[in-house]
């Protein structure tokens, strides 16, 4: 696998793996930096958060820290891009594209589908990104790589935008979904500490019972099962750095 490093200040700032029949992404895996993967051809399946997205050519997906990653299978024929980018990174460039709706944008909906044409332009910012890396003596290539990133980031926030805004808008979503989904962003930061379905039904202001019924009815399983799940698979993911 193809790798390129961006680092500054004596850190490494952006990480691009070229993406040519394998990726490197072992599950599960708690999310700590900000990744991109950009999907030329092949399909990816990522089980996020407790939701699957199936990856086709000419996507995306969006990573964020906190995010976890129960499983990952794909064909052998992928092809594409593996961003990655520091906290330190990602925090510059939220500030200089601060906007809430789109953080609520991408943390409700990080897979996004593009045309042929689209996904070249995305192409084309990664291309120009990969060679001010190389070219350590351009004198501007600390500027330049950051402003070629924030238009790569920015694009694909315009169609997510495009495509989601009214969804994200309509704030008269079903009252049970809007529950489930609020029960699972919580187990993703909290069920190593919390096993009890009488602690996170008190943070969703709803009784245990009912908040057991919500998850049964569109999941098939109990809340429990869905915190043994998220604190095996956290555990699981530790155990895969001896130094925690």
């Amino acid at each position: 696998m193809v790798t390129h490093v961006f680092s500054e200040y004596g850190q490494t700032r952006i990480t691009i793996h070229e993406i040519n029949g394998v990726i490197d992404l072992d599950t599960p895996l708690k999310v700590h930096n900000y990744h991109l993967i950009m999907l030329e051809s092949g399909s990816i399946t990522v089980d996020l958060n407790f939701n699957l997205y199936e990856m086709t050519e000419n996507s995306t997906l969006h990573l964020s820290s906190g995010d976890t990653i129960r499983k990952m299978t794909h064909s052998g024929d992928i092809k594409g891009h593996h961003l990655v980018f520091s906290p330190e990174f990602q925090n510059e460039m939220r500030t200089t594209r601060k906007s809430p709706i789109n953080l609520q944008l991408k943390k409700e909906f990080p897979y996004q589908k593009f045309s042929d044409e689209e996904y070249s332009y995305l192409n084309i910012s990664v291309t120009k990104i990969i060679r001010y890396m190389e070219n350590t003596s351009h004198h501007y290539r600390s500027l330049v790589i950051k402003n070629e990133v924030l238009n790569l980031l920015l694009d694909i926030s315009d169609k997510r935008r495009t495509e989601n805004q009214i969804s994200a808008d309509q704030d008269v979503r079903n009252h049970n979904e809007t529950i489930r989904k609020r029960f699972r962003d919580l187990l993703n930061g909290y069920s190593s500490e919390h096993h009890q379905v009488s602690w996170y039904a008190d943070v969703l202001k709803i009784s245990p019972d009912y908040l057991s019924k919500i998850v049964r009815e569109y999941d098939g399983t109990s809340a429990s099962t869905w915190i043994h799940k998220s604190m095996i698979e956290t555990a699981e993911s530790l155990l895969k750095n001896p130094d925690l």
